[in-house]
Order: structure tokens, then sequence, then C-alpha cells
């Protein structure tokens, strides 16, 4: 009897023992995993920032072309109303030329 409690006692610390080290495999698992889940944040947070940089080079390149679009329509409207000065002094010359000849063939008649 005393034989089967002492065997008993050390099962039991046995048992015990045996659940609270582990294994072993469960502990590799366990660390395994949580190297992985480490690695994974860090490649979140390396995307995150790489989002976050081409977002900004984004609105950066979006304002710039808001810029030269500002800009090519200052220009054609600059463009027109040189082209509409032009016109305007190019219609008084056809005008001014035609008196002219209008008034030399007039003393050349004399």
């Amino acid at each position: 009897m005393k034989l089967l409690k002492v065997s008993a006692v050390f099962l039991s610390a046995a048992m015990v023992m045996l659940a609270v080290s582990g294994c072993g495999v469960s502990r590799n698992k366990y660390e395994s995993l949580l190297n992985e889940k480490i690695a994974l944040e860090e490649k979140v947070n390396m995307l995150a920032k790489s989002r976050d940089a081409l977002r900004t080079e984004f609105e950066n390149l979006l304002k710039d072309k808001m810029d030269i679009a500002s800009k090519l329509e200052t220009a054609i409207n600059e463009k027109n109303a040189l082209k509409s000065e032009y016109d305007k002094i190019l219609d008084e010359k056809v005008a001014l030329k035609a008196a002219y000849d209008k008034l030399a063939g007039q003393e050349t008649k004399k």
C-alpha cells in the first residue's frame, strides 16, 4: 500500500513536471508563430510608411499638375489676346494700305 501511494505521488509529480515544462514542440511552434507575427507586423508598418510616402508624392504631383494647368491656361489666354491685337493691327494696316494706294493712284492720274 505504501508502495502504491509512493508510486502514485511519483507518477503525479512526473505528470505535473511534464505539464509545466511542456514537450517542447508547442513552445517551438509558439515561438515560430510569434516570430512570424512580429515579421508580418514589421512588413505592415513598412508598407504603411511606403503608402504614406506614395500618397504624399501623389498629392505633390497633383498640385504641380494643377499649377502647370493654370499656367497653361494663362499662356493660352495671353496668346489669344495677342492674336486679337495682331489681327486688329493687321486690319488697320490693310485699311491704311488701301487708303494709301487710293491716294497714290489719284496723284499719278494728275
